[in-house]
């Protein structure tokens, strides 16, 4: 009996069970249901989701940009690899290093739908084929893209043999402006029917000049391109003077031997800037060359002509030119608010326009609004398609205002990160533009150094840059020079605000060197100080015996060396330069050399001996060195002359 009992509860339990799952649906009023069953209620299936998408353009080169937009239907969720979740239809702008999957899925009650779009990065521009020689070229300001100012192919140049006696000037050649620009040097030219080692020279007076860099012969150039037409002349200048011709270093392509160049010429209207692509080998325009630089914007800043910012001659082009991946980078400073452009190598045409700030104003003594200066140097690359600039004085808000800042752009000049000082309104309020120097790569490492007129060192990772955080938490390391810092203080003119900071008693007009893991950097007024630099910290070291005098605008060094020994520092001390805003008196530049171990170690002072004088400084110029020669642009006239002349300066062994 009790066992027939006993095997019959599990069969009272199993209806008892059964009476309360139907109340508990009873209750509820719905259940869970697959993918594409019937909703209990409606008794039809529910409906799957769909999903739409594609890239356009769907192939592109590393640094450039993809949009992708899609749209989907009965979904809840819609998430894409490498972005996240979205809204069920949108679109979104992408810059993958190299070819990219991006799956997107979207979710609903009626199931899953994916689709994959991909965006295919071709390969980056294939390295120039080796030069006609073994040895270096020079093609962009300060070396190379990353700005290292390093060439470490220099085989006849060693410590043991710059020395007074055995080292000097060699001779000059005389130009028809003034050398604002870096001389370029490409090894092994096949010219006229002979083969020479050139440098080249940019003029005030919108020349080009291609000199034989071993013999000054009758100082006859190889060749020479005038880039004005017929009733021009150079703008009428005040900054520089007396012309503003070719203010930046030009850029060379190797391997189509192209020089890239900016020129600034006036004819019967106002002056206008073009671009052009010369020939190399005889200096001639190359097909599609020149174009008209021209550039807006939307905007409501001050300068706006009814919703629209447009660049003017009133800006400067002063920052070195870019040659990077098939495009062309370089920027302009003085006017109200700050440009970059990038073109197209191949033809010339604009592929990128991004103003700093269209819609605010600066405020203070000048009223700028984030001009690209960067201290004659120029934008940086970092081989993966991305460029970087500093941008000086102005207003910024993380949005459209970008003063004071660090940024990362793509070939389109789409900003894809930023780093900003967190006392950037300190900086715009007392004049202390962060590109009053400019900013290098440190090779080999992701890390992107960059310093202004406050004197503070700022080392920042370019996969990260860190946007703004408290006491500038997000760079990787900031430091001064010594310690000779102290707190001051500035009130806002428009606002009444007054802001505090450390600022240091020394600027920074210069951009850094490398050599065998140390960095030199010089200030106004100061030494170059050498820098040791491990795990990521740099760590203060030997400085120069010279300072360089307030007023000279610091100095950008030059290394040179045989792979990682027989390092030399270089360095141009431009004493009283021309246009100096204290002195109308200027005076004869300095070229000095000190062992790269140890900078503490003079090896040669062109002022020891008059006939090694060059010509009179001009601020911000640096030297360059290749196949045992110097160079070095300098000012062969003072302003007192009417077309006042430049010349190149080149030291040897004698």
């Amino acid at each position: 009996m009790f066992a027939r009992t006993w095997r019959a509860v599990p069969c009272l339990l199993v209806v008892l069970m059964s009476f309360w799952i139907v109340g508990c649906v009873g209750l509820t009023g719905r259940t869970s249901t697959k993918p594409g069953s019937s909703s209990p209620n409606s008794g039809s299936p529910a409906p799957e989701p769909t999903i739409q998408a594609h890239a356009a353009p769907a192939t592109i080169a590393a640094g450039q940009s993809s949009t992708l937009t899609w749209s989907s239907t009965n979904a809840d969720a819609v998430m894409i690899d490498n972005i996240g979740a979205v809204a069920a239809s949108g679109s979104q702008s992408v810059s993958p290093a190299q070819t990219t999957n991006y799956a997107i899925k979207a979710t609903g009650r009626g199931g899953t739908a994916t689709l994959t779009v991909t965006v295919t990065v071709t390969s980056q521009t294939p390295p120039p084929p080796p030069p006609p020689s073994d040895n270096a070229n020079i093609p962009t300001w300060h070396m190379d893209n990353a700005r290292s100012g390093l060439n470490d192919q220099e085989t006849i140049l060693k410590p043991a043999n710059v020395r007074a006696g055995t080292f000097g000037k060699l001779f000059s050649y005389v130009v028809d402006g003034y050398l604002y620009a870096q001389p370029l040097y490409v090894s092994g030219l096949i010219i006229g029917g002979g083969k020479h080692n050139v440098v080249f020279a940019a003029t005030e007076y919108d020349s080009i000049y291609a000199f034989d860099a071993d013999n000054h012969g009758d100082g006859t150039p190889l060749w020479k391109t005038s880039l004005l037409l017929s009733g021009e002349t150079p703008e009428p200048g005040g900054n520089p003077k007396p012309w503003i011709g070719i203010t930046s270093t030009p850029a060379i392509d190797v391997r189509t031997q192209t020089m890239y160049v900016v020129s600034a010429q006036q004819g019967q209207g106002e002056a206008f800037f073009r671009l052009h692509a010369l020939d190399i080998v005889t200096g001639a325009e190359k097909t599609g060359s020149p174009v008209v630089v021209t550039a807006s914007v939307p905007g409501t800043n001050r300068d706006s002509v009814n919703g629209t910012v447009s660049l003017t001659a009133a800006c400067l082009q002063r920052t070195a030119l870019l040659f990077d991946h098939g495009t062309i980078y370089f920027g302009f400073s003085a006017c109200h608010s700050g440009w970059l452009l990038s073109y197209s190598a191949s033809d010339l045409k604009q592929t990128g326009v991004l103003n700093m700030s269209p819609n605010s104003d600066g405020y203070g003594m000048y009223g700028g609004a984030g001009g690209v200066w960067m201290g004659g140097g120029g934008p940086v690359a970092d081989g993966d398609g991305f460029v970087y600039v500093t941008t000086g004085n102005g207003p910024y808000d993380g949005s459209t205002a970008w003063g004071e800042s660090v940024l990362k752009l793509d070939s389109h000049l789409n900003l894809v990160d930023h780093f900003t000082p967190y006392d950037w309104a300190f900086l715009q309020c007392k004049d202390l533009d962060l590109s009053g120097g400019g900013a290098m790569l440190i090779p080999g490492t992701g890390q992107l150094l960059a310093g202004g007129k406050s004197g503070k060192i700022y080392e920042v990772n370019t996969h990260k840059l860190g946007g703004v955080q408290a006491n500038d938490a997000g760079a990787t390391q900031t430091l001064w020079f010594n310690d000779d810092q102290y707190r001051a203080q500035c009130t806002n003119a428009k606002s009444g605000e007054v802001y505090s900071t450390e600022i240091a008693g020394y600027q920074i007009f210069s951009t850094a060197a490398f050599f065998d893991g140390s960095v030199y950097l010089g200030t106004t007024a100061g030494p170059v100080q050498q820098f040791s630099y491990s795990s990521g910290q740099l760590k203060p070291g030997h400085v120069t015996d010279a300072a360089i005098a307030d007023g000279t605008y610091g100095t950008t060094p030059f290394i040179s060396a045989n792979g990682t020994s027989d390092g030399i520092l270089w360095m141009l001390d431009h004493g009283t330069p021309i246009q100096d805003p204290i002195s109308s008196s200027p005076t004869k530049a300095v070229l000095r050399a000190y062992a790269a171990t140890s900078v503490s170690v003079k090896l040669y002072d062109s002022s020891q001996n008059t006939a090694d004088a060059p010509g009179y400084g001009i601020k911000f110029t640096s030297p360059v060195v290749a196949n045992g020669k110097v160079f070095i642009g300098t000012a062969h006239d003072t302003l007192s002359s009417a077309n006042p002349q430049g010349e190149i300066d080149v030291y040897g062994l004698r």
